[in-house]
């Protein structure tokens, strides 16, 4: 019962955490909208702070009565880390509620990919809906791709102990010797490239409310908008520069916040050696030729194909135009883009560089051992780092598990989507759209909607979820079983 509250208790603060900041995005409007005399506005923010301060006081009074506990085991460690990504969303999921007019499911649906970093989403009309939401929207990107344990710490006065520990699960490296320290200058750092974002952005002609929403999703590589054309609504009005402007937050969204903090302290020569910068750089200009070849052959818009090329491997998910239309030799390539994604140790999602730069020359290798003379060793080095046979085999077992999950969830996606009539859809389709939610991107070819079979929206929650905590429900369910296995009687 003790470890059961201790978990519990840690839960409970990363909730109060969030909604600290939701609470305050709240006020901020009320005021807003008190001051412009905004009816629709005033109405929702109204309900949005009532819904919001329920839950504040909710989660207050079950942090309160777990107060005394905290976790000394890993695997609870784990289970926290991975109950947390369901009582975030749910908490916004209430929010959602009582906003706006949708569904549990829906509404659970929209806030997961928010928190998840994905983007997919089931709202439309979203040029009319109230900032205070669409604010909230981008901020559930931001908050939940930093890490909701990296907002805890700064947030709360007083950091508690399970929540140092459960940092190293959620957000790995550290930038500097602690942990406590390491979570205020990766939030600073963060917010700094954010409101850099913000800056450019509104210099290509976004208004200002758009332009901080845009840079949040954008640097948290989420890709949720303020408008149902998504980067469609500035680049179709000229304003070309947008495309621009958002491919350089979304690029620095998806590099490794190491990188970037060296990069931000001026060490440039120590960023340009990263190799996770190097083969970034080189995956996403390969990636860029073949689906500029592509994007010739067929007589597309190249502007538009290379940016959802760029919108794809960061895994930010801003979209401009109509994917499905696409001929399947450029889905193919998106959907590697998607696959592959960004950097460690940042806020994109997919396999990620280091991991397949890893498999790549583990194959090289293993080539290697078999034409040398026997009993030379090979050094196996990534830059300047040596990699034991641990990291070796962690990084080709991901990628195995991601390209099975891949596909069995693709194929249900598929027989759901024949046996509901939606037979428009190809099996690539299919593959795009989970794809897209198991690397968290949100590239879309139409298939998601208000109007998808609750299963096939189960189906995409589940490739979020288990994308965003990369598979660690898995690990701790097969854990279990062979531990169990291995336990007498």
């Amino acid at each position: 019962m003790k470890r059961v509250r201790a978990v519990i208790y840690a839960i409970a603060q990363i909730n109060l955490a969030i909604l600290v900041l939701a609470f305050i995005n709240g006020i901020l409007f009320f005021v807003y909208y008190c001051t412009v005399g905004d009816v629709k506005g005033y109405s929702i923010t109204v309900k949005y702070l009532f819904s919001v301060s329920l839950l504040l006081f909710l989660w207050a009074s079950i942090a309160y009565t777990n107060r005394k506990n905290v976790i000394e085991n890993y695997i609870d460690l784990m289970i926290a880390a991975s109950l947390v990504w369901l009582s975030v969303p749910l908490s916004s999921t209430i929010i959602y509620l009582s906003t706006l007019k949708l569904d549990l499911l829906d509404a659970f649906f929209e806030s997961f990919s928010g928190f998840s970093g994905t983007g997919l989403t089931i709202l439309s009309n979203l040029d009319a809906t109230p900032y205070v939401l669409l604010i909230w929207r981008a901020l559930t990107q931001w908050l939940g791709e930093l890490g909701t344990v990296v907002v805890a710490g700064v947030v709360l006065p007083y950091l508690h102990i399970s929540l140092i520990r459960i940092y190293s699960i959620e957000r790995g490296p550290r930038l500097v010797s602690t942990i406590r320290r390491s979570m205020i200058d990766l939030f600073a750092m963060y917010a700094a490239y954010t409101l850099l974002g913000c800056l450019i952005l509104f210099l290509s002609g976004m208004g200002p409310l758009d332009a901080v929403i845009h840079s949040m999703t954008a640097i948290a590589t989420g890709g949720m908008s303020s408008k149902d054309q998504n980067i469609g609504y500035w680049y179709f009005r000229g304003l070309t520069a947008t495309l621009l402007a958002s491919s350089i937050v979304m690029v620095i969204g998806a590099l490794n916040f190491k990188d970037l903090y060296n990069l931000s302290k001026g060490r440039f020569k120590g960023f340009i050696d990263s190799p996770e910068v190097r083969g970034f750089f080189a995956i996403f200009a390969l990636l860029l030729i073949f689906a500029i070849i592509f994007g010739k052959a067929f007589n597309l818009n190249i502007a538009i194909v290379a940016y959802h090329i760029v919108s794809g491997y960061t895994t930010t998910g801003f979209q401009v135009g109509n994917i499905y239309v696409y001929p399947d030799a450029l889905k193919i390539i998106l959907i590697l883009a998607m696959v592959i994604g960004g950097a460690t140790f940042s806020t994109a999602g997919g396999i990620k560089t280091r991991r397949i730069v890893i498999a790549v020359k583990s194959i090289a290798w293993d080539i290697q051992r078999t034409v040398l003379p026997k009993g030379m060793i090979i050094v196996k080095r990534l830059g300047q780092e040596i990699l034991g046979e641990d990291t070796i085999t962690s990084a080709v077992t991901y990628i195995v598990l991601y390209t099975i999950t891949l596909l069995l969830l693709s194929l249900t996606l598929y027989f759901i989507l024949i046996t509901s009539n939606l037979t428009n859809y190809s099996f690539l389709d299919s593959l795009f759209e989970v794809t897209s939610a198991l690397s968290c991107v949100g590239l879309s070819v139409g298939i998601t909607s208000i109007s998808l079979p609750p299963t096939a929206k189960l189906i995409l929650i589940t490739a979020m979820y288990l994308g965003r905590l990369e598979f660690l429900p898995l690990y701790l369910v097969i854990g279990s079983y062979y531990t169990k296995k291995k336990l007498p009687g």
